[in-house]
Order: C-alpha cells, then sequence, then structure tokens
C-alpha cells in the first residue's frame, strides 16, 4: 500500500470510530443556578445527548459569553471526558480588521478638498494595535475614517461560544450528560422595604433579592440558590464580563406587597436561600425574588452628631450634621431573627394623613442573628447642633487644654432626644462638664440630652466641658 493510500484508509478509519454530535439546538434542561453576592454564578445543567460506543465529539453551542472555560466540568453514566475544548472568537471590528492586516481593503475616508465631501481610496491595513493604520501608495495614513469596507466576513470568528467534549462511552445510547461551570456577569443584593407605623415604635421588613443578569444568557425555569457572603476567588482566575449592556431598575417609593418567603440554610461561613419554585432569569436585566417578612419590629428612631475633637486652636461659630439613625434588634425577641444579606434598605414612614412616603435609604452590610442594626437614613431637618471653641491653653510642649460649649436647638413641635459623640485625639482628659457624658470607649465620650424642648427664642440647651489633651 502506498503512503496516500494509507492516508486515506486512516481517515475514513477515524472517520466511522470518532463522530460528532452536535447538542446546541437542544435548550438546557434541569438548570441549577447558585447565584452569588460577588458578581459570579455556578451552573449544572443536564445536557441529553446520544452516543456511539467509543470516541466521539460532543459540542454543544448554547454556553454563555461570560463562562470560565477552566471550570467546565462534564460526566454522564458510562462515559468519560478525555478533553474539553472551549472556543469564542467574537465578531468584533478590532477582530474583523485583525483577519485583514497585510491585505488591501477600500476605506471612506474624509475628502481634504472638501470637509463635507468623502473618497473612497484603497488602501493595504499595516497594522490595527490601537488603531488602524494603512498604507496608500508610498504614503503611511495614520487618521480618521467614516468606514472599512471588507469584502466578506473572515473564517475563525465565532457567533457564539463553542465546547466541545472529547468523550468514550462504554454503552452506546441516549445519556443525561451534567455540565457544570462558573461564570461571571451574575449578580444579586438585596432589597428590603421597613415601612414604620403610624405610632413610630414598630415597623415591618419586606425582603426581596434582586437578581441582575448582564451575561447575554437567558436561564428559563432555573433552580435558583441565593448564596449570602464574601466568597474568595483566586484573582488570577477572570471571568468575561460584557460591558456594553446597561441596565436600569425601577425604583418604587411606596412599600411593596409581601414577599414569598425563600428556604435559608447555612453553607460553609456563608447562607444560601432557595425560593422554593422555578425562576426564569432574563437573558438582560434584573428581576426580584422574594427572601422573607416580618412584623411589628420594635425600632426607635435616634438622632445623633458627631464631631473630631484635638489640640487645635479653632475660630468662630461651627456647625455640624445631626444624622437620624433608625435602630432595631435582629433576634427573635425583636420579631425578627433572619440572617440579612448585604443590600439597600428603604425606610418609609407615615405623614399626617397615613400615606408611606420615603424617609431615607441605608446600605446594610451582612448581618448575622442577635446583632443590632443601625441605620443612617438622613439629617435632621429642625434640630441643630452648633459649637464654639470658648478656650485654648498651651500648656508646655506637647499638651492643651481645650474649652466647647455645644447649643442645641429643636426648631420642630416637640421634644427630641439626641446624643453627642466627641471623638477626642491622643491621651485626654476632661477637666470639667457642666452635663453627665459617658466614655464610649477610648476615644469617644457621649452627652445623652433628653426631652430638648423646642427653642422658639432660638436659644437651645447647651453643653459646656474642658479636655486636656496630651501628645
Amino acid at each position: 500500500m502506498n503512503r496516500p493510500s494509507f492516508s486515506l484508509a486512516l481517515l475514513l478509519a477515524f472517520a466511522f470510530f470518532f463522530t460528532a454530535f452536535n447538542s446546541g439546538a437542544a435548550q438546557a434542561a434541569g438548570s441549577v443556578v447558585a447565584i452569588y453576592n460577588t458578581g459570579q454564578a455556578q451552573v449544572t445543567e443536564s445536557r441529553v445527548v446520544t452516543l456511539p460506543e467509543g470516541a466521539a465529539a460532543v459540542v454543544f453551542t448554547d454556553i454563555p459569553e461570560t463562562v470560565d472555560p477552566s471550570s467546565i466540568r462534564a460526566t454522564a453514566p458510562d462515559m468519560k471526558v478525555e478533553d474539553i475544548q472551549y472556543s469564542y472568537r467574537p465578531i468584533t471590528v478590532d477582530n474583523l480588521l485583525d483577519a485583514y492586516i497585510g491585505k488591501e481593503l477600500s476605506v471612506i475616508l474624509p475628502d481634504p478638498a472638501d470637509a463635507n465631501a468623502r473618497i473612497l481610496r484603497k488602501a493595504k491595513l499595516l497594522s490595527n494595535a490601537g488603531r488602524p493604520i494603512f498604507a496608500m501608495g508610498n504614503e503611511v495614513y495614520v487618521g480618521s475614517y467614516e468606514a472599512v469596507l471588507l469584502p466578506e466576513m473572515p473564517a475563525g470568528l465565532d457567533a457564539a461560544p463553542g465546547l466541545t467534549l472529547t468523550t468514550r462511552s462504554t454503552v452506546a445510547g441516549r445519556k443525561n450528560v451534567a455540565l457544570s461551570y462558573l461564570m461571571g456577569g451574575m449578580n444579586w443584593r438585596a432589597d428590603y422595604n421597613l415601612t414604620v407605623t403610624q405610632s413610630g415604635a414598630a415597623a415591618d421588613l419586606d425582603a426581596w433579592a434582586t437578581v441582575s443578569n448582564n451575561s447575554n444568557h437567558a436561564f428559563p425555569g432555573a433552580d435558583l440558590r441565593l448564596v449570602a457572603g464574601e466568597v474568595g476567588r483566586v484573582s488570577a482566575r477572570k471571568m468575561m464580563v460584557r460591558s456594553n449592556v446597561m441596565m436600569s431598575e425601577a425604583v418604587s417609593l411606596d412599600a411593596a406587597p409581601a414577599p414569598a418567603s425563600a428556604a435559608e440554610e447555612s453553607f460553609s461561613a456563608y447562607h444560601v436561600y432557595d425560593p422554593g419554585r422555578y425562576v426564569s432569569i432574563p437573558a438582560s436585566g434584573s428581576k426580584q425574588v422574594g427572601l422573607f417578612s416580618a412584623s411589628n419590629i420594635p425600632v426607635k428612631t435616634e438622632l445623633s452628631s458627631r464631631f473630631h475633637s484635638g489640640p487645635n486652636r479653632l475660630a468662630g461659630k461651627l456647625n455640624q450634621p445631626v444624622e437620624s439613625t433608625l435602630i432595631f434588634a435582629n433576634t427573635e425577641q425583636g420579631k425578627l431573627g433572619r440572617p440579612m444579606p448585604a443590600g439597600v434598605v428603604r425606610v418609609f414612614m407615615p405623614a399626617s394623613d397615613g400615606a408611606k412616603l420615603l424617609a431615607g435609604e441605608a446600605r446594610l452590610g451582612h448581618s448575622a442573628v442577635g446583632e443590632e442594626i443601625r441605620l443612617v437614613i438622613g439629617r435632621s431637618f429642625d434640630v441643630n447642633v452648633e459649637r464654639v471653641q470658648t478656650s485654648f491653653q498651651r500648656i508646655g510642649k506637647n499638651a492643651a487644654e481645650v474649652g466647647w460649649q455645644i447649643t442645641v436647638r429643636n426648631g420642630s413641635a416637640e421634644s427630641r432626644d439626641i446624643r453627642l459623640q466627641d471623638s477626642l485625639s491622643g491621651q485626654w482628659t476632661i477637666l470639667n462638664a457642666d452635663t453627665p457624658y459617658t466614655a464610649k470607649d477610648a476615644g469617644t465620650i457621649e452627652f445623652d440630652l433628653k426631652d430638648v424642648t423646642p427653642s422658639a427664642d432660638g436659644e437651645g440647651k447647651t453643653v459646656n466641658y474642658t479636655v486636656r489633651f496630651e501628645y
């Protein structure tokens, strides 16, 4: 047998034993999608293929663009995966031009004789690094152009990612291939509506998960899992994220209906939420899924004002903001006692006619059961704090005595409580104070002022104290 005949026989034998199957036309069934609130997802799908006994190439085309290729795994009964090949060279301007480097193209250019006219020139594409560079005769052209006309679509570009599994089966027939992978472009966060009752002493909480997807890949009827926590990833592993997809979310300024409760369980150092139903995730955009709700949670509102004081001479009046903080306990006794994933809390409070209006928003970190939750929802309109440095005396080289007068004015129609927090730098000693205070920690003192009456005359309530700093 001569060499050409032997090569032809070898190719025919390879084609007989190594068969390619394209499963891209079939949608993945039974997808389990676990979305982490760190911008990634783990997907497990069931793909049905028919395989012969022996070697075969199984091709999947319905693969997300944001997949992490190194994470792809596939298993099936009586089937062994010998290698996994992922390929995706998308159709982009850069990839199109890269395919024509060294070739002559038609380029539409501005007419140098007329700013409103255009001319068509033949040019050789020399480079596409950063921007196209053309050769026109003996000249090299680097500048603006209207368009480049390509004679045809170059080979080697993909409209969608492709995944090829080289498999070997001991038994022929239909198989359910379990395909799993990690992908980027998906995220979720918690969104909370906290509606305070008319009395102001209690509130109802509705927790929602806002799932966002900008991977351009849909998951219809997915078995959804939402993982809350900071899951560590190796920094060298990068996932592709589509940057050309813009998403907008409509936010209602009225309280939404209570969500259905999702099952919650601990997993490693994290928490997992299961909505208990199949959820269809769109290819682009966002979707809200109910997490849990709680009613009649005891809450209280606190006004506080913080100032940082040091051994510096300051002149004039200093205004400091007064923050409004809503406080409640994440405990069973507090009618809650649920792990609360990080997200945004929108607080609604009743107006005089009973309408629930947005009173403020606050960002909540991951909050475990038993924590006190403090939400700074805004600044007080009616209560203001002003301070004046009443004395300053340098005591030696490394010490100073500073006197302060703090004035609180209440412009509302009712008495208010307010907490004044002064952060003190260095080593300090309170020499005198006309109002009781508490040392909260090594660098903070607090004055709790109760029932600050409305100050129609503008006088207000004052606090005076002197502190010695050593540094």
